[in-house]
């Protein structure tokens, strides 16, 4: 993500949600973030035109900019697995998509005429004698050097009925936003959270909404993705009540059920929806795109019970280490600095393999003829790594 994290100005101009007039705004007080600004797609051609006019830099990367070139704005860096067995990459959900675009472009400011003076020699004096020939102009045509150019006002009813269009999107956006804090006490300590709130995309637009003197374009675009918001959580919270009640009566679903409070489902097609290298080998999947989707293999495939719980257990910790990584604005999360620093053989899957062996204080990955997970049976000191893990996820773990 562009800018620093603190930078609120750089997360906006990059985030293709973003009002085309907040860009226009940005563009006007921030001539760092042109470059930026004029590779959203929400970017109208007029706002790039008049960043090309006033910008020099723009000008001249507006010459050397590709079509294949990519946005500066992409979605959280995927969590990258080694293996068919138990997960792909999860990636972020599409990003919203904000009102069209404004139909003219903003007028250059004229404070960006006087940065434009300041930081650039010969185009100075050019820019100096067209406004001076320009109230030249303006000067021969009046009788009076006191006599101004005068700006149309906007008609009083006009000014309050866009004033009570902000008021009225704002209150929505104020009700909207109390009914999703309502529903995230749903999910109050449970570690697959951040994969269902997007509470880091509804802090985006809370403090969007915050700025002073907002717009009306910006007011209704923060009132109907924190509506957007609150309607796929109450729609996650319905969709996990009806989870509960464990339908199929077996011991898996219990299991994922009870991990993730309902949040989790689970699905026994495995044998469809996962790679397998040779068929049947894989027990079990979380596949991309769908970090709270458990794909198991059929309950009568497993030769015991001892089996059906260290499967789930290895795919749970997949979708713990999903959610770790959400909470984080890079996409790196504590299981993944663990595993940079050389944990579990530096490998995800076995990591997963440590947690379930952790959970049920289990010393081997094999009973009878059945041998599960990446042959890697972890220590104590990687078992101690995983339990304080778990405690600063609020993953299940037994004292």
């Amino acid at each position: 993500m562009s800018g620093a994290a603190g930078d609120f100005d750089s997360v906006t101009a990059a985030d293709p949600r973003s009002a085309p007039q907040q860009l226009a705004d940005i563009a006007e007080r921030r001539w760092d973030l042109h470059g930026v600004i004029a590779a959203n797609p929400q970017a109208y051609p007029e706002l790039r035109a008049w960043m090309a006019q006033v910008n020099p830099v723009m000008a001249q990367l507006s010459h050397e900019s590709s079509p294949e070139a990519p946005p500066p704005y992409s979605a959280q860096a995927p969590y990258a697995a080694l293996s068919p067995y138990a997960t792909q990459p999860y990636t972020a959900q599409p990003p919203y998509s904000a009102a069209a675009s404004v139909g003219a472009p903003i007028r250059p400011p004229r404070r960006g005429i006087k940065y434009w003076i300041g930081g650039c020699g010969c185009l100075a004096v050019v820019t100096v004698v067209a406004l001076l020939a320009v109230v030249g102009g303006i000067g021969a045509a009046t009788s009076s050097s006191d006599r101004t150019t005068p700006t149309t006002p906007i008609p009083h009813d006009q000014g309050v009925a866009q004033d009570q269009k902000v008021a009225a999107y704002m209150a929505t956006f104020e009700t909207e936003r109390a009914k999703y804090h309502e529903l995230l006490a749903e999910l109050d300590g449970n570690p697959v959270a951040p994969l269902v709130t997007q509470q880091d995309f509804m802090d985006r637009v809370e403090r969007e909404a915050a700025v002073e003197n907002i717009s009306e374009i910006t007011a209704r675009s923060v009132a109907e993705r924190a509506r957007e918001f609150r309607q796929e959580l109450e729609d996650a919270v319905t969709a996990a009540e009806s989870r509960r009640g464990n339908s199929s009566g077996t011991l898996t679903e219990k299991l994922v059920d009870q991990a993730g409070n309902g949040f989790i489902d689970i699905r026994w097609d495995a044998a469809t929806e996962c790679d397998d290298e040779e068929p049947g080998s894989t027990a079990a999947c979380v596949v991309r795109g769908k970090p709270l989707l458990i794909h198991m293999q059929a309950e009568s495939e497993a030769t015991s019970d001892w089996e059906r719980k260290m499967v789930v257990a290895h795919e749970l910790a997949h979708i713990f280490q999903h959610a770790d990584a959400r909470r984080f604005e890079d996409g790196k999360g504590d299981a993944d600095r663990m595993i940079e620093k050389g944990l579990f053989q530096g490998s995800e899957e076995k990591m997963a393999d440590c947690y379930a062996l952790t959970y049920y204080d289990e010393h081997t990955l094999s009973q009878a003829n059945v041998t599960l997970g990446y042959g890697y049976v972890c220590n104590a000191s990687e078992r101690q790594a995983i339990r304080e893990w778990a405690a600063s996820i609020n993953a299940p773990m037994p004292g």
